[in-house]
């Protein structure tokens, strides 16, 4: 098993490495503005009320990063599996002796260990940002306030993921209802930290939902097309 994982890791790294390179690229730029952006809060006001507004009003100086997630998974998602199924390479995976359903989980974790430590990065970028610039008990509000955007784009990976590779276009639509009922509700507007109850309901889900990934496979393996 172990080497099965490494084998699928290189190979996926060697695939996806100009795709990765490209995503932390981007984030990394899109950080260092985020980081410009907030610094210059504190050129327009006062420390003191810029502190107030985030601290006690609520807002949050760093929401244009809700979406950065969702959009580097998608993209992610589209490096990884649409070489492989524009040109049926996958399917001839699926035949290898180690068995699907190994094969499927494997490819699947490589994908959420790179966008874990990508999201890591910008995590860690943020929490350095409000350090520098705010009171300490805000780095740990940013966290609690965006792991729902971190989530969201591990959901979007997983049920992109399952559209690319179910056959059945009426099937598809069901990992897009997914992704229209999870990620709008991770990305919608609340209090900062509100989600932070749910979060473990919503990180519990996600094991669950890269195993229901074994049935498009399933079906792109046996070609059940309508």
């Amino acid at each position: 098993m172990i080497l099965l994982l490494r084998s699928i890791f290189f190979k996926e790294f060697l695939k996806t490495r100009a795709g990765m390179a490209l995503l932390c690229a981007g984030n990394l730029a899109f950080m260092t503005w985020l980081w410009l952006a907030i610094r210059r809060l504190f050129l327009q006001d006062h420390p003191e009320i810029v502190w107030y507004r985030v601290l006690d009003l609520g807002q949050i100086p760093y929401a244009p990063l809700a979406y950065l997630p969702l959009c580097s998974a998608l993209v992610f998602c589209c490096f990884q599996f649409l070489p492989e199924m524009r040109d049926e390479r996958f399917r001839i995976s699926l035949h290898l002796p180690c068995g699907m359903a190994p094969l499927i989980l494997a490819h699947l974790l490589f994908g959420l260990l790179f966008l874990t430590l990508l999201y890591g990065l910008d995590a860690l970028v943020l929490v350095l940002l409000c350090h520098s610039a705010f009171p300490p008990e805000a780095a740990r509000l940013a966290l609690l306030t965006t792991a729902p955007w971190f989530l969201a784009g591990l959901y979007a990976y997983l049920c992109l993921a399952f559209c690319l590779l179910e056959p059945q276009r009426k099937a598809r639509l069901l990992g897009v209802m997914l992704a229209a009922g999870i990620c709008p509700l991770l990305l919608a507007r609340a209090a900062p930290g509100a989600f932070a109850p749910s979060l473990p309901f919503f990180a519990a889900g996600l094991p669950v939902l890269a195993t229901g990934l074994l049935l498009p496979a399933l079906n792109y393996r046996h070609r059940r097309i309508e």
